[in-house]
């Protein structure tokens, strides 16, 4: 059911969370795929890295980073209230805080790749450290943050409902999965964005040697192994609920979650073959 919250902003909220799970989950599938093309050779993946230099992808790659943050502060909220059921008297104050965190966290990382793209190609020398570019998204960042604090107490919602938790089998073991990998995901991807992203150039600095020397660390192997396996995980029994709210027919449900276990068998399978076996050429 799309409209289970009849227009609130908690319907918006869930859809929002929905559409940004998908986009994440589809973004995933590809990005294994095109890492794994650096056991084909260095030239090849150096060419595939230079796609994501052009700047429409680096305007993919700002509304990813905001996507992945609304679906974690998000997520954060909804287990917070499957597992404190209490605390949805507290639901709007949480999604006012949601929107605010975004918000703080949001505009300065937009910034800071923006102003590495501006620089690379040569428009503007505004870069991450240029001391005086917090002079230009801090006004933009106070003043929307004042705006959704004049806003929130307007905000008028029905009582929340709490969700009801499966009482066992499969079904309260991929929620309690989806709750608890959820958690951990939050740190671990926007972990991964920070040092991939964000840090020293961000992908203008990510070639063939970038990522072998990546691999040759036990520890970042160890890191991307444990990301692969729950950010795969989470997203494959997102999917099946999304395909399960809308797809009713018994046929129809069999061959879509068919072909999706397929795709996520064949993808977490090469990008487990890729940590374990990759030897720099």
């Amino acid at each position: 059911m799309v409209f289970r919250y009849r227009g609130d902003p908690s319907m918006w909220a869930w859809l929002l969370h929905r559409v940004t799970g998908v986009g994440i989950f589809f973004f995933l599938l590809v990005h294994v795929v095109d890492t794994a093309l650096i056991s084909l050779g260095r030239d090849l993946f150096n060419s595939m890295v230079k796609l994501y230099h052009h700047p429409v992808f680096r305007v993919g790659e700002v509304l990813l980073f905001g996507a992945v943050l609304f679906h974690g502060i998000n997520g954060l909220r909804i287990t917070i209230l499957d597992f404190a059921p209490q605390t949805a008297v507290y639901n709007r104050q949480m999604l006012v805080g949601i929107v605010a965190i975004f918000i703080l966290i949001f505009v300065p990382v937009a910034f800071i790749m923006v102003a590495q793209t501006l620089k690379v190609n040569g428009v503007s020398e505004l870069g991450a450290t240029n001391s005086g570019g917090w002079q230009v998204w801090l006004p933009v960042l106070i003043a929307t943050v004042g705006i959704v604090s004049v806003y929130a107490p307007t905000l008028n919602m029905p009582q929340l409902r709490p969700s009801v938790r499966p009482a066992g089998g499969l079904e309260f073991y991929g929620w309690l999965f989806t709750r608890i990998s959820g958690l951990l995901l939050i740190f671990l991807v926007l972990g991964h964005l920070t040092v991939m992203h964000l840090m020293h150039g961000g992908v203008y600095r990510i070639n063939y040697d970038f990522v072998a020397q990546r691999f040759s660390s036990l520890f970042w192997r160890t890191y991307d192994f444990v990301l692969l396996v729950l950010a795969i995980g989470h997203g494959t029994w997102g999917m099946r609920n999304v395909l399960l709210d809308y797809i009713h027919r018994p046929f129809a449900r069999l061959l879509s979650l068919s072909l999706l276990y397929t795709i996520v068998g064949i993808v977490l399978s090469l990008g487990a073959l890729l940590l374990f076996t990759f030897q720099p050429r």
